[in-house]
């Protein structure tokens, strides 16, 4: 078969199959078409000594730019630093959706689907609480706006801090529920700052919802105030509710994180919440999110796994077949150097490690096209 293009001479790994080997990866039609060695193709892209792997998934980012404070260009902030597909969480809420779809979704060449916020403002504005005021939640205006835009809404986002709730967060964790369960999608919720115990909310989460940021230092947390490990995250694990890292300006900690691991807590999803505010540091994009979890001893493949197979796995709903590298899969591949030395990884409490291993994007494949990825910065 003569391909449209040839990856040639990296590692493919795809934990989704069970492949990590030399191959080469040929695509056809937008489609993966074959992973052999020795493919020919009209297009031959050199990447050798480089991962090959799923296009990255990130479940966690903002792109409402020029509306939300976060807001960030989704093709310059993920796709040319290694992401092919982002979940926007929440930047809009019923009554600002139409023009995130309009103005952002449909013409960006990353792949973006979207949570709704219950609050119908979304995430506008840093100086009030889109929910200190209980009246911009709208379960029936959720309901309809998700409904008329199933094919991208692939969930209900609350942010439970106080910031955003005030002192109890109950009446809006209330709300979104309600709303989540009236369209059958997931619940993620922001615990960072959220002034109740993390059991009392994980009660009334189910199987696909989500806790975001879930190693950070605050209240709210995994960690009990002795530094244990909540049982009632292990039982939520169990019946699949999923912790999601959700790194941001100051979401993820790496104290929390090693005493996590150090008890058998390990994330199911590794996402950036990448927005205006730390695309410059400490962020910088998903690889640079991959490579902090990598540092602190999860395994490349768990580390890819989380931020392919297993992300997709959470948006499969609205965006089918993505997160592996199966033949007849949408072409969507990041391809990664796994870079060797001395790097300062820089978490949301500002402390610096140094890594000896960092990922770094090269190039991707959206629906097989190619893309050359930015320099890295920091």
């Amino acid at each position: 078969m003569n391909h449209d293009i040839v990856l040639s001479g990296g590692r493919v790994l795809d934990p989704a199959t069970g492949l990590d080997g030399a191959f080469d990866l040929g695509v056809k039609d937008g489609r993966i078409a074959e992973i052999a060695p020795g493919l020919t193709g009209a297009q031959r892209l050199d990447v050798s000594g480089l991962l090959v792997v799923p296009g990255l998934v990130d479940l966690h980012v903002h792109v409402y730019e020029g509306v939300s404070h976060y807001g960030i260009d989704a093709d310059d902030f993920l796709l040319r630093r290694g992401t092919t597909t982002g979940l926007d969480v929440g930047s809009a809420g019923a009554a600002t959706f139409e023009g995130l779809r309009r103005y952002v979704i449909e013409p960006a060449q990353t792949r973006i689907v979207a949570l709704l916020h219950i609050a119908v403002e979304g995430m506008i504005s840093v100086r009030v609480g889109e929910l200190e005021d209980i009246r911009w939640a709208s379960v029936e205006d959720c309901v309809r706006v998700a409904e008329a835009n199933r094919d991208l809404i692939a969930g209900v986002k609350l942010r439970a801090g106080y910031q955003m709730v005030g002192p109890d967060p109950r009446p809006a964790v209330r709300l979104a529920r309600q709303a989540a369960d009236e369209l059958g999608l997931p619940l993620m919720v922001h615990v960072i700052d959220m002034l109740m115990p993390l059991p009392e909310l994980l009660a009334d989460l189910r199987a696909g919802d989500l806790v975001t940021h879930c190693f950070h230092g605050t209240e709210g947390g995994v960690l009990d105030r002795d530094g244990t490990v909540w049982p009632e995250v292990f039982a939520a694990i169990e019946r699949g509710v999923v912790f999601d890292i959700g790194h941001g300006i100051g979401s993820f900690t790496f104290r929390v994180a090693r005493a996590a691991l150090a008890q058998g807590l390990g994330p199911t999803t590794i996402s950036s919440d990448i927005h205006k505010h730390n695309h410059a540091g400490p962020v910088f994009d998903l690889p640079r999110t991959m490579s902090k979890l990598l540092h602190l001893g999860l395994p490349l493949g768990d580390v890819v796994a989380a931020s392919t197979s297993r992300a997709a796995a959470q948006i499969a709903h609205v965006a089918p077949g993505l997160g592996t590298l199966a033949i007849g899969a949408p072409a969507d591949v990041s391809v990664l150097e796994l870079q060797h030395g001395s790097f300062p990884l820089e978490d949301g409490e500002h402390v610096v490690e140094q890594a000896e291993r960092r990922l770094v994007a090269r190039h991707v494949l959206r629906d097989g096209v190619h893309v050359r990825c930015d320099e890295p910065v920091g």
